[in-house]
Parts: structure tokens; C-alpha cells; sequence
């Protein structure tokens, strides 16, 4: 057995599975590599043009906005998107999505504080509409390709493992494009950068189409692929499914109540948050990449640690000890009341790097002890994190009907949008007016309340799925809608943006 092969849980006669392994093992990476470079400064720079320089803070609001205008438009598109990479396979919806990201970070790269407000209305509109299009599609050729590549692995445990070890990949690609996209920004100005990410997104597209190719086997299920009447008839049942069944149903409502409080953390807060901290690009660039290293093993081991943990017991512990979760927040909270972010310090903290001007880190003295702070708390709840994400999907994936699988799935994000777009639009304009510390206890009980519902969820009957239900679908019939419509058993594991935001 090759080290790749073994790395990746397959072994040598796996040969269609590894092929699948590698594309994905050399894509994914560089899709981290070039949507991570300007992620450190990206939202204070559209703050900073809504607020003036200086004052991102003060756009805070209008960047709230901003963000529940994506994420109404992904809401909107992310079915039709799903339909449409049924249709025409998901090579090319993966290569529509990055195009269009390349276009959002061409028309960002002329945002200044003088833009009309709607040309970034157009920008957001444009991103809500890339972000669904890319939406699950990575995870659904790779699965509808996995069960024709390996049939015999219906425990799943090899699929578990490479979607471990790419989680680890994809997260240090991630982790090395900060530093060089900061550096990038304070010698060639931040514009440079997303010039450079348009370029990149496009020649991704490209490679996208060169290289993602669907098995013959699945292919020719394509011809006989649902049509839309029954492709709807499908979703419809699914949502029936989950409004019918308590179990799955509090527990995916309480699940995306939780994670809705990651999304406004994500989008308003965090890095608002690293910039009162750390002040400049670099430093928070820096500090990122220190904090993004524990994510690395987080991603690793919690695959193989969760074996241990009984879900129905330890989804909700999990979930309040999470990172983003309740505690978290809590902590947070009262870190920023007692460190308070220092405006003007008379002592500063500087390290330059090597024969350069260029500091990794400056920052006031009075700001170490609770950055020190925030870095040891994710280190921590990462982990929690991970536990309960993959103890979850154990509980759905024998709660779901596989014929009811894909809409169920993608019903999640959707409802997620749903739930946290109202809380990003109203906590953006209550930030200024409130603060930080009041805005991160707002988020802790709406996490609270997320693993409330969950815990209840977890005392209900777990509904018994039959493999065959043939009132509704021949097994012939069924197999191949098992196949077209599928999703990732772990949900968009190629978005950039992680699960728990840092």
C-alpha cells in the first residue's frame, strides 16, 4: 500500500476511489489557497468604505445588510442550483460558481468610501449567487462517484477518514495563504490582492472543467435522472419527512439555531473583533495562522475520538463547550468587558519581520492577555466542535431515508440562511449602539437555545428508516435517484469559510 493510498484510507486496488482522492487532494487545496488570501481583511475593508476610513465599526450596519442580501439571494438559488448541477452535471456549476466569485473580487478591488452603495449590493448579489451555485456541488460528484467507486463501503468508515484527512489538507492550504496574502496587501495594497483572486478563480473555473469528470457508470444514470416534476415531488416529500418526524426535525432546527450563531459571528463580529485586537493586517494574519494550526489536528482526530462519545449523551455537552457555542461566547464576552480594546496605548508591542519594515505584530501591551485568551479557547472548543458535527451526522444518517437524503440536506443551509439572516441584519446596527460583550451574550442564547431544542430532540423516538420502501420506488429506480441525488454526508466541506470561523 502507497503512502497516498494510505493516507487517503483506500488501498492499491482502489484505483477509481484514488483517482477521486487525488483531484479532489490537489482542487480543494488550491480553491483554499486562493479564496483565503484576502479573507483577513475582507470584510473590514467593504466596513471600512461603508464607515469611512478608520471607522469600520460605523459600517457595521450597512455591512449587516449587505450580508442578509447574500444570503437571501444563496437562499433563493441554492435549489434551483442543486437542480441545475442534476441537469448538466456539477463540473460545470462548480466552474459557473467560481466565475462569478472572480467577478466579485474584480468589481471589489474598485470599492472605495465614495462607491454608490448599491454597486455593493450588486457585489453581495453576486456572491449570494456564486456561493450557491459552488454550494454542496463539490460533495455531491464526489459522492456520486464514491458509491460507483465503492460499493463495498457501505459503513462508511473509509469515506470518514479521506473526508478527515482532506478536512486536514484543505485546512493547512488555508493556513499558509494568510500570511502571504497580508504581506501582499501592505506592499501592494489590498485592491492587488482581489485582482489577483479574480485571476485565480477564473483559471480555477478552468481547471474545474478540465479535471472534474463523472465515472461512465454515473454518466449514464444522468440519462435517466428524475424528471423535474419528480425531482420537486422529492424535495416536497423531504420537507414533509422532517415536519412529520419530531426527532430529525428539533434536532435539525436545533442544530441550525446553534450554527446561526456562528454564521453572525463569522460575518459581523470576528473580525471586527481581531482588528480592535491587533490593529493591522499582518498581525491579524499572523495571529490567524497560529490559531488555525490546532484546527489541523482538530479536523484530524475528531473523526477517530468521536468513536468514543455516546451521541445522545454528548451532542449536547459538545455543543455548549463548542467553539462559537454558548460558553464560548460567554467567555468572550466578559473577556471584552474586562480587556476592554485600548484606543490610544503609550506602550506598544512590535515584531518586525526579518530585514523588512513589515511588523508580524504590533499591538498595545494591555492587549496580550486577552488575545492570549482568545487563542487558548479555540484551541479548546475546536475540538468540541468536531466531536459534535460528526457524532450528528452518526444520528441523521440513520435517521434519514436515503430517497430523502438530498432535499433533507440541502433543506439545512437554507434553513440556516433563514435563521440568521434577520439576527446579522438587526445585530449589525445594534453593534455600535451596544457594544461587543452584549452582542456575543445575544449570540450565546441563541446558541443556548439551539442545544436546548437539541437535547429535546435527543429524548424523542429515533424513527426506524426502512433500506426498501417499494409503495414508493422500484429498487432500480431508487438506486439511481440514491446516486444523482446525494449530497456529502459532511455538509460543504469545500467552503472556504470553516465551520467555526477564526
Amino acid at each position: 500500500m502507497s503512502r497516498t493510498s494510505s493516507f487517503m484510507g483506500f488501498t492499491e486496488t482502489d484505483e477509481k476511489a484514488l483517482r477521486l482522492g487525488r483531484i479532489l487532494m490537489i482542487l480543494l487545496p488550491t480553491a483554499n489557497i486562493i479564496f483565503t488570501l484576502s479573507t483577513t481583511f475582507y470584510t473590514i475593508f467593504i466596513a471600512e468604505a461603508l464607515g469611512g476610513p478608520g471607522g469600520f465599526i460605523d459600517g457595521l450596519g450597512l455591512l449587516g445588510i449587505l450580508v442578509a442580501i447574500e444570503m437571501i439571494t444563496q437562499t433563493i438559488l441554492d435549489y434551483p442550483s442543486g437542480a441545475l448541477g442534476d441537469a448538466i452535471g456539477q463540473r460545470w456549476v462548480i466552474a459557473i460558481g467560481n466565475t462569478l466569485f472572480g467577478v466579485v473580487f474584480f468589481m471589489v478591488s474598485f470599492v472605495t468610501s465614495s462607491t454608490p452603495f448599491y454597486y455593493l449590493v450588486a457585489i453581495f448579489v453576486l456572491q449570494g449567487a456564486a456561493q450557491s451555485q459552488i454550494s454542496g456541488a463539490w460533495g455531491a460528484w464526489f459522492d456520486n462517484n464514491y458509491k460507483v467507486a465503492m460499493p463495498k463501503d457501505t459503513d462508511r468508515k473509509r469515506y470518514g477518514i479521506f473526508w478527515g484527512r482532506m478536512g486536514m489538507i484543505s485546512q493547512i492550504a488555508s493556513t499558509a495563504a494568510l500570511i502571504p496574502g497580508s504581506i501582499l496587501a501592505v506592499v501592494f495594497r489590498r485592491p492587488f490582492v482581489f485582482q489577483l483572486q479574480a485571476i485565480g478563480a477564473v483559471f480555477f473555473a478552468l481547471l474545474v472543467l478540465r479535471y472534474i469528470r463523472d465515472f461512465p457508470e454515473v454518466e449514464a444514470l444522468r440519462e435517466k435522472r428524475p424528471s423535474m416534476s419528480e425531482y420537486t415531488a422529492l424535495l416536497k416529500e423531504g420537507v414533509s419527512y422532517l415536519w412529520k418526524t419530531p426527532f430529525v426535525k428539533y434536532l435539525v432546527l436545533g442544530s441550525m439555531l446553534a450554527a446561526s450563531a456562528i454564521t453572525v459571528w463569522g460575518q459581523l463580529i470576528l473580525f471586527p473583533l481581531y482588528y480592535s485586537y491587533l490593529i493591522t493586517d499582518v498581525a491579524v494574519a499572523t495571529y490567524r495562522t497560529v490559531a488555525f494550526i490546532p484546527g489541523v489536528a482538530a479536523n484530524e482526530r475528531s473523526g477517530i475520538w468521536s468513536q468514543k462519545f455516546e451521541p445522545k449523551k454528548w451532542i449536547p455537552r459538545f455543543r455548549l463547550l463548542q467553539a462559537c457555542g454558548f460558553m464560548f461566547f460567554v467567555i468572550v464576552a466578559f473577556m471584552m468587558f474586562i480587556f476592554p480594546p485600548v484606543g490610544d496605548a503609550a506602550q506598544m508591542v512590535r515584531i518586525m519581520w526579518p530585514f523588512t519594515s513589515i511588523a508580524i505584530i504590533e499591538l498595545p501591551i494591555q492587549h496580550i492577555i486577552p488575545i492570549v485568551i482568545l487563542f487558548s479557547l479555540f484551541t479548546v472548543t475546536m475540538f468540541f466542535g468536531g466531536f459534535s458535527e460528526i457524532l450528528t451526522q452518526r444520528v441523521l444518517l440513520d435517521a434519514i431515508p436515503s430517497r430523502n437524503r438530498n432535499s433533507l440536506y440541502s433543506l439545512q443551509p437554507t434553513i440556516l440562511l433563514i435563521l440568521a439572516t434577520p439576527q446579522i441584519a438587526i445585530l449589525g446596527w445594534l453593534i455600535p449602539i451596544i457594544g461587543f460583550p452584549a452582542t456575543l451574550l445575544i449570540c450565546g442564547l441563541v446558541s443556548l437555545t439551539g442545544v436546548l431544542i437539541i437535547r429535546y430532540a435527543l429524548t424523542l423516538e429515533k424513527p426506524v428508516v426502512e433500506t426498501e420502501d417499494p409503495n414508493c420506488v422500484s429498487k432500480e429506480h431508487k438506486e439511481d435517484l440514491d446516486i444523482l441525488c446525494s449530497e456529502t454526508l459532511v455538509e460543504e466541506t469545500e467552503t472556504v469559510v470553516r465551520t467555526f470561523p477564526e
